[in-house]
């Protein structure tokens, strides 16, 4: 049993013959080890928990219907079942006494606020953390998968000014979530850079395309802008409705461009220009950040990952997917 057991485990001392004897006859069983048992040996469960951003009533929370997010959810799955964990997705009111019973090994929390109580949570349980986006309440954390928020707010800005453009609107989400700061911080910057007019909108997040048609038929409705960019997907559809019922032209009279690609961006009327921040490759790096932590050989931290610009008819670009 302890010559099996070494050989299964690639632990001690095993003659190569024994091993690979060992080998046929388990290829020929299709023997699994027991993930349970193992567990009880180990302290692991084999399991690492995903949290979204998701609002209290998660049953109407629009963030289950964002392919962002669904992206995040499905890449982050695979990789995890690649290296043979499960993934759970948690609820939105998780307590520490819930989430101790839940037996996980660790957990990737997306879009944190500063100081996340969900990172809090996982910690006071001494497990693991990795977020998608910077907690900015814990700078010197570098156990996060990122995107250049800064960087890219610049890119589309640039772009917008590349067509013309010399008033434009930041539809800002009412939130403290990272890269939500950091693009505001990068628009101010810019804007100021060139002498143009500060533009910035908060917008709700809750309900996203509701309080994002209203945003944009309030800036039509006088001195309008030339451009508008709202920063999260959930505020295209509104905004492109608002501009049809405003009667613009979208771009001959106003262009516009997102902060993140989505479904809606590429089925608009027009398809709408957007920022290709590539979920599938933050969910996979986070997933890999994260087993690593939890086994103890830690990958380079922070990670972070390039957006592309995707240039569609609302900025009058040719199609770049």
């Amino acid at each position: 049993m302890t010559t099996v057991s070494h050989a299964l485990n690639d632990k001690g001392r095993v003659d190569p013959e024994t091993r690979e004897r060992i080998a046929q006859v388990v290829a020929r069983l299709g023997y699994r080890a027991n993930r349970h048992a193992r567990g009880l040996r180990s302290g692991r469960s084999g399991s690492i928990a995903l949290l979204l951003p998701l609002g209290l009533d998660a049953s109407t929370d629009e963030v289950l219907s964002l392919d962002f997010y669904l992206k995040i959810a499905s890449v982050a799955a695979a990789t995890a079942f690649a290296r043979e964990q499960a993934l759970m997705l948690l609820p939105p009111t998780i307590t520490t006494t819930g989430l101790r019973g839940l037996a996980v090994d660790g957990g990737i929390v997306v879009d944190p606020s500063p100081l996340d109580p969900r990172v809090s949570l996982l910690r006071d349980l001494d497990l693991p953390v990795v977020t998608v986006e910077r907690d900015l309440g814990r700078p010197g954390d570098a156990s996060y998968v990122a995107t250049h928020a800064e960087a890219n707010t610049r890119i589309i800005l640039d772009h917008l000014a590349a067509r013309g453009a010399r008033r434009i609107a930041l539809l800002a989400p009412l939130s403290d979530w990272g890269w939500v700061t950091e693009s505001v911080g990068a628009y101010r910057s810019w804007t100021a850079e060139r002498g143009l007019p500060e533009l910035i909108v908060p917008v709700a997040m809750r309900p996203g395309e509701q309080s994002a048609y209203d945003a944009t038929t309030r800036l039509l409705a006088s001195d309008p802008p030339d451009a508008v960019l709202p920063l999260a997907a959930r505020f295209v559809r509104g905004t492109l409705r608002a501009a049809r019922i405003a009667g613009c032209r979208v771009p001959g009279d106003v262009l516009i461009a997102a902060g993140v690609d989505c479904a809606d961006a590429r089925d608009g009327d027009p398809p709408v220009t957007a920022l290709d921040l590539h979920p599938e490759l933050q969910a996979a790096a986070a997933v890999e950040m994260l087993l690593g932590l939890i086994d103890g050989t830690p990958s380079p931290a922070p990670r972070h990952v390039s957006a592309t610009l995707r240039m569609r008819a609302s900025t009058g670009g040719r199609p770049t997917d």
